[in-house]
């Protein structure tokens, strides 16, 4: 999805002065890409004045160290600018805990001194602004030792949230989980069947914290979650720091996955929210029994059959949002 990672990158406001598709018929062990490309993109590179190139796949440390020293330029990957993005968007303390422990994971087997060649290109908060202070000064043992501090702090989240959830368990009422891939509408909805006013722009990642609320459907007290957003090939790294904030997917009775109907990608993006769910530990059965939400209907120009088993809705019109509530309401009774 060649679309997916230009959003991504004008998302962090970087002009993109070329952008191609190569078909790569073996990878190269030591700069991912062949010899002939790179020779022709070094030329790209000088002729058009680029500072940063930006690979659409997982490279290893060594075949970004390798390309950074052949074009003289900052290289970064798919998960490089996906953690940036979550860099950018954090804004509570829980949240920024999270990035920063996945940010540094990834750069511990980055750390390099071979970096110092390199000017600072632009600014940033994390490593695609050039060398900075981490990738220079801090040496694999300081990085190691703030992990450490980090898991431990994100560990009394976790406690912290168990007890919530123990909470809500002696509670006696049913939450549902609102998932899907980034901007699909998940905060949106939350705010419409909760009646809260989450910040909800049409921005990649935008929620990065879990909320949770409720709200009354007839005589039923009914929770909803609202999670972070999902992508494709999502840094493992995310996956790990982000585990307390999954948890609460897991503790939820039922999962709403939230589709932007006008994709033309959706079954690709549902397969990868089912395949992120299974990586974050939620079981087969809550997977396979989930129920898909198609949002956004109110910028469509298609006719939608209503029913409890496909269910159409417009978080921001409200349209269709009744049919979801009867299909929440089924599984209730």
């Amino acid at each position: 999805m060649f679309h997916e990672i230009q959003n991504l990158v004008q998302n962090l406001n970087i002009e993109i002065a070329a952008k191609e598709i190569i078909t790569i018929k073996q990878q190269n062990p030591s700069t991912f890409i062949g010899k002939g490309n790179l020779l022709r993109f070094k030329n790209d590179i000088s002729d058009k004045k680029i500072n940063l190139l930006i690979i659409n796949n997982n490279l290893s440390p060594s075949q970004q160290r390798n390309l950074e020293k052949f074009l003289n330029i900052k290289v970064t990957d798919r998960s490089g600018i996906i953690i940036e993005i979550f860099s950018k968007r954090a804004s509570t303390k829980e949240s920024k805990l999270q990035v920063e422990l996945a940010e540094l994971i990834y750069r511990k087997s980055r750390l390099v001194r071979a970096w110092t060649h390199l000017e600072r290109q632009r600014g940033g908060t994390t490593f695609i602004g050039g060398p900075g202070e981490l990738q220079i000064e801090l040496d694999k043992r300081l990085i190691q030792s703030k992990i450490v501090k980090i898991k431990r702090k994100l560990n009394k989240v976790k406690e912290r949230r168990g007890i919530q959830r123990k909470s809500r368990l002696n509670s006696q009422f049913k939450t549902f989980a609102l998932v899907g891939y980034t901007n699909a509408g998940k905060t949106k909805l939350f705010n419409r069947l909760t009646k809260k006013k989450q910040s909800s722009q049409d921005k990649l990642f935008e929620t990065l914290d879990t909320k949770i609320s409720k709200f009354f459907l007839d005589n039923h007290q009914v929770g909803v979650i609202d999670t972070v957003g999902f992508i494709n090939n999502i840094p493992t790294q995310l996956i790990e720091s982000f585990h307390a904030t999954l948890e609460e997917i897991n503790s939820a009775n039922y999962i709403l996955n939230v589709i932007d109907v006008n994709d033309i990608n959706v079954q690709t993006k549902i397969q990868t929210t089912k395949r992120i769910l299974k990586e974050a530990g939620v079981s087969d059965g809550k997977i396979s029994n989930m129920i898909n939400v198609y949002n956004k209907i109110d910028v469509s120009k298609a006719k939608f059959n209503f029913n409890q088993n496909r269910i159409f809705v417009s978080a921001l019109t409200g349209e269709g949002v009744d049919n979801l509530k009867d299909r929440i309401k089924k599984e209730l009774n």
